[in-house]
């Protein structure tokens, strides 16, 4: 009897070690940030520079950072449309919104402070990452764009052309991001000293070891560049790493699906041809979740402009297929509308009047006709992420 009491003390003793470490390992799951991509909000959104109304985000300097949302009545701040360009949010309805590049620091940057769930532990790896989209109204895009973790707040309110700090988190090869269309990652390992509480998003380089370039405005933009690299900024997780666990970023994964899944197919034209074969034999193709268009796209877009600018009264519908991979994904089931989507704003950059492009969403209803029984998945996926081209 004394020794199955002593037995259960001592099985009781085990618990809290066992709850402990349950705990431990439930929290490695966690994002540190507790509002990582600006769903909780606190009040109305009525303006620019509102940051301050996502719970737990302030700006730490004079220059406030910008807010929008698919909840707010206020046109400058909404999601997708606002006042900088047209995004769709990368997670939830919400995003931010800041300046990272100027030329001459023209324009005064602005910065996304939070403040961890949880301090850092010293040794111990952790996994940062963010996502960011360049806004149409940027006259410039720009290299640069980390995230600062550090222990204490940034002390000042003033409005500094730049915060020059040590950048901790950076896209590996430090690209330009210069894609107005959806999300690029910024991804990286940080080894904490030990006490770090903050996390901070911004550029926080000299502006004379910047890379930028400057950009065209799309046509069918409304408004006037900024003389300025703003981004849209979405999507931010700092998670605790396993003793054995890998930092997985998937860089060189995506570089190598980019490269090796676009399908190309030419299509030989002849003078005996009509408009509406030659139209129909035009496709545009993509890799895995993307919409941006490679040169042999926008070639083949060329060719649509000259042939509807040589036929005026001819209008055409584009339509956007998807892989059948996208169509069951719930971050890309609308990938093949904004593939059309963007084709029809291209086309109009190309002086095609906007009325004379409808659009259509297939998704993955429809089989290309250029697939064969003989295709392997991955090359059938290949010829299914495109859009078509018909004459109306």
């Amino acid at each position: 009897m004394n020794f199955k009491i002593e037995k259960m003390k001592s099985i009781w003793k085990l618990l809290p070690i066992f709850g402990l470490t349950f705990g431990v390992l439930a929290q490695d799951a966690e994002n540190l940030v507790p509002n990582g991509s600006f769903e909780q909000v606190s009040g109305k959104l009525r303006r620019l520079g509102g940051i301050d109304a996502a719970e737990g985000w302030v700006s730490p300097t004079g220059v406030t950072a910008d807010l929008y949302s698919n909840s707010s009545k206020t046109p400058d701040i909404q999601v997708p449309q606002n006042f900088y360009g047209k995004e769709d949010a990368h997670d939830g309805g919400n995003y931010a919104g800041i300046v990272v590049y100027s030329y001459g620091d023209k324009m005064p940057r602005s910065y996304l402070t939070t403040k961890l769930s949880t301090p850092m532990k010293k040794g111990m790896r952790y996994k940062v990452t963010f996502r960011a989209s360049l806004a149409e109204l940027s006259k410039y895009s720009s290299n640069k764009l980390a995230a600062n973790i550090h222990k204490k707040p940034f002390e000042t309110n003033e409005k500094v052309p730049a915060l020059i700090e040590e950048s901790h988190i950076l896209h590996p090869k430090e690209m330009v991001f210069n894609a107005m269309y959806g999300w690029e990652m910024v991804c990286g390992e940080y080894i904490a000293e030990g006490g770090e509480r903050y996390i901070t998003i911004g550029n926080f380089t000299a502006n004379d070891q910047v890379k930028n370039e400057k950009n065209k405005k799309p046509r069918e933009v409304k408004g006037s560049q900024v003389i300025a690299a703003y981004y849209y900024i979405d999507d931010i997780g700092v998670f605790l790493l396993g003793p054995d666990e890998m930092c997985d970023c998937a860089y060189s994964d995506e570089a190598e699906n980019v490269v090796s899944t676009v399908y190309q197919r030419s299509v030989t034209l002849t003078e005996s041809m009509t408009m509406a074969d030659k139209i129909k034999g035009q496709n545009v193709f993509y890799a895995s979740g993307k919409y941006d268009v490679t040169l042999s796209g926008d070639e083949t877009l060329n060719l649509i402009a000259k042939w509807l600018s040589e036929n005026p009264e001819a209008t055409i519908t584009v339509t956007g297929h998807s892989d059948v991979d996208e169509s069951q994904s719930e971050e890309f089931s609308d990938i093949s509308m904004k593939r059309a989507e963007y084709i029809r704003s291209l086309l109009v950059n190309k002086n095609v009047d906007v009325n004379r492009v409808k659009i259509a969403d297939a998704k993955n209803a429809t089989r290309a006709p250029f697939a064969s029984e003989g295709d392997d998945e991955q090359l059938e996926n290949a010829k299914e992420r495109r859009v078509s081209f018909k004459l109306n």
